[in-house]
């Protein structure tokens, strides 16, 4: 970088900014560079009848002035461009441009992806020699307003002018801001549409939960409908709400559980028969991957639900197989009769609780691992650890906090496992589990690290296939 003095970068202590804009968004920033020791000087279409003081008396060590006069201030480098995009050309359309080493600021976002030209590539496009920064447009008002607020302290940062992002970086340092390069000017149409998308990645694997939950509950309530029928007995409806459900609910958690862990697996397995990991994983393969976070964090979500509808109905009445009976005999029965209660938990009921204790503990320090601001503080082998090793225990411990809960069920009967919710519940857990139990043989293990790490398997040459075939 010869020829640029670093010092050109900083901003003094008493800086004066430019916001163009009165709105929440100015107003947010204007008060944070005013707490941080910064001038801040407001342009205005109509100054007359705005008194920012009254809205806030914290902005009433800003000044407020005209567009024009901001615009011509030449103590002001910085101008924010803090108005709706469409106001933006009508606020400089007595700007020169070309004659002005002035750095804007684009703040602003379209109501729809547009992926042809973003809005700070269209400032350009119409005032030639326009210094223009695209930045702060992924953050809310509210974040940069208040500290604890909670959003995203990062304000990603898209410039062609090297020196002038470098200013804009060095007033997100003041500001007690992260600014993080995000590229060029057209890396602004990105950072434009992030804004617009509404959890994106989620719709995918937000539907295949929806599914997922409505198989279940179609399969438990025929199976309900088809027990109470043949039987002759009425159905319980009153239990819908909890019971019911809570069947359903279970069944789903276990399922999205394994199948966030499945396509690592077969992934694996894909790389083996390529023996490269250079060839493009299938289309739905590679959407599944992408969408493991996501499943896994919907199965901590009706995992949770399962837990506190089981608590609610922890009780002998629901599971009595869970309880040890205790007899009773009536000193006066002269019948003889006695009956039974269950008071405590026996040790079957005691260890299926404690395996499902540890597997939403385990699942909830793996949801919690996936969050940015836990991630960020933890280094990769920490971070592949959490989400990987205690994501597959988690899975052992809801599979094992299963079978206990069933497997009475299946030796007693047997010839019904094909009929078996829970059964039919565990064998995507079981199979995904019996896949990890393979890639954890060494001689399996070392030779998918070894394709990771980029090592081919050589194919046969053509020569010697022709050998063969002779």
């Amino acid at each position: 970088m010869e020829g640029i003095e670093l010092s050109s970068y900083n901003t003094s202590p008493m800086t004066t900014i430019g916001i163009l804009g009165t709105g929440d968004y100015g107003r947010a920033l204007a008060k944070r560079m005013l707490r941080c020791g910064l001038k801040v000087v407001f342009g205005s279409r109509d100054p007359a009848n705005r008194n920012l003081e009254a809205i806030d008396e914290e902005l009433g060590e800003a000044k407020l002035s005209t567009v024009n006069d901001v615009l011509s201030n030449e103590n002001i480098e910085i101008i924010i461009l803090a108005v709706h995009h469409w106001n933006i050309e009508s606020c400089l359309e007595n700007f020169n441009a070309e004659s002005s080493q002035k750095i804007f600021i684009d703040i602003s976002n379209n109501e729809e992806i547009v992926k042809d030209e973003s809005i700070a590539e269209s400032l350009v496009a119409k005032f030639p020699g326009m210094r223009v920064v695209k930045a702060f447009n992924t953050l809310s008002a509210y974040a940069v307003e208040n500290d604890n607020f909670g959003g995203s302290r990062r304000v990603l940062i898209a410039a062609d002018d090297i020196q002038a992002r470098e200013k804009v970086s060095r007033l997100c340092s003041e500001i007690g801001f992260e600014s993080v390069t995000y590229g060029s000017l057209k890396a602004a149409r990105e950072l434009e549409a992030y804004p617009t998308r509404l959890m994106q990645g989620w719709g995918k694997a937000t539907v295949f939960m929806l599914v997922v939950f409505f198989a279940w509950n179609i399969f438990v309530g025929v199976k309900y409908a088809y027990y109470y029928s043949t039987y002759n007995k009425s159905f319980p409806w009153e239990t819908i709400p909890l019971r019911f459900m809570n069947k359903s609910i279970c069944m789903t958690a276990i399922t999205l559980l394994a199948f966030s862990y499945l396509p690592g697996c077969l992934a694996a397995f894909l790389q083996i028969y390529n023996g490269s990991k250079y060839i493009r994983f299938p289309n739905f393969l590679d959407l599944w991957l992408k969408s493991r976070k996501m499943l896994g964090l919907y199965a901590l979500l009706f995992s949770l639900w399962h837990v506190i509808i089981s608590t609610i109905c922890m009780s002998p009445g629901y599971w009595g197989g869970w309880f040890q009976s205790t007899r009773i005999t009536l000193p006066e029965n002269t019948t003889g009769f006695t009956f039974y209660v269950s008071s405590r938990m026996n040790f079957r009921g005691e260890a299926n609780i404690s395996a499902g204790i540890l597997a939403i503990l385990c699942m909830i320090i793996v949801g919690l691992s996936s969050l940015p601001s836990v991630g960020n503080i933890l280094n990769w082998k920490e971070w592949r650890f959490v989400q990987s090793h205690l994501g597959y225990i988690t899975l052992l411990l809801a599979t094992a906090h299963v079978l206990i809960f069933s497997f009475p069920y299946w030796i007693r009967r047997p010839s019904g496992l094909w009929k078996s919710s829970t059964f039919l519940s565990c064998l995507t857990p079981m199979i995904t589990l019996f896949l990890k139990l393979l890639l954890l043989l060494p001689c399996i293990g070392n030779y998918v690290y070894r394709i990771r790490s980029g090592w081919e398997r050589k194919k046969p040459s053509k020569s010697l296939l022709t050998t063969i075939h002779l």
